[in-house]
């Protein structure tokens, strides 16, 4: 787990491929691919919450759909639509999943502690999903962090997704998500922000990807809780 030292009274990190139940592919921190036994995505999910010291029956995760809907989370509600999730219920996890596309905490660090976690492939930024997230802290001000994705080294797209970002974040084909990301953090208000900078691709020892593995794929994700 990468952790991120976030500026208030909450538990936020980044997993990692490592410490799991998962064989074959999805070997072995699988926290979320359909394409593995749902024991094991459970066993996995469980595992990450315990070493945050979070209780895994109150994690909460969305069916992830490259929307731009951020939900607030309820624990032990059923799963819906979404690509993000908020809370300030103390010792709620907040699950978003993430193969190569963009995993994102964002904090308030003035008033009521408060937290979202959100999926942004390029869909999900050119939809708003980052803004959508944000928005949903009410105004507050905010932190964030942007985690382990597929970087301008590897990321190949066509014209017609190039063409939803500023001319300048695509480079001979390759379109810089974590720049997309972080200008969309900036656009929504949010001042503090930091970057991991990981390619998912470069590193398979590390990370799943899809685009490096096609299907079928794992997936690790960003678990974050405003702390009891």
């Amino acid at each position: 787990m990468i952790r991120w030292q976030a500026p208030g009274p909450y538990v936020v990190a980044f997993s990692t491929r490592d410490g799991g139940v998962s064989t074959g592919g999805h070997a072995s921190l699988n926290l979320g691919s359909r394409f593995d036994d749902p024991a094991r995505i459970q066993e996995n999910r469980r595992l990450a919450c315990l070493e945050l010291g979070l209780d895994p029956d109150s994690l909460v995760a969305n069916r992830q759909r490259h929307t731009a809907t951020v939900r607030r989370a309820v624990a032990g509600a059923e799963v819906e639509v979404a690509d993000g999730l908020w809370s300030e219920d103390p010792g709620v996890p907040l699950l978003a999943l993430a193969a190569d596309c963009v995993p994102i905490a964002v904090v308030t660090t003035t008033g009521r502690p408060a937290l979202t976690t959100i999926h942004a492939g390029w869909r999900g930024l050119a939809r708003g999903v980052v803004e959508a997230g944000v928005t949903a802290l009410d105004g507050a001000e905010t932190a964030a962090v942007i985690g382990p994705a597929i970087g301008p080294c590897c990321y190949e797209v066509g014209a017609e997704v190039s063409e939803q970002f500023e001319q300048d974040l695509t480079s001979d084909g390759m379109l810089d998500l974590w720049s997309a990301a972080e200008r969309a953090l900036r656009r929504a208000g949010v001042s503090s922000i930091e970057r991991l900078d990981l390619c998912t691709h470069c590193h398979p020892e590390l990370f799943f990807s899809f685009r490096r593995t096609g299907i079928p794929h794992g997936a690790q994700g960003v678990i974050g809780a405003v702390c009891g």
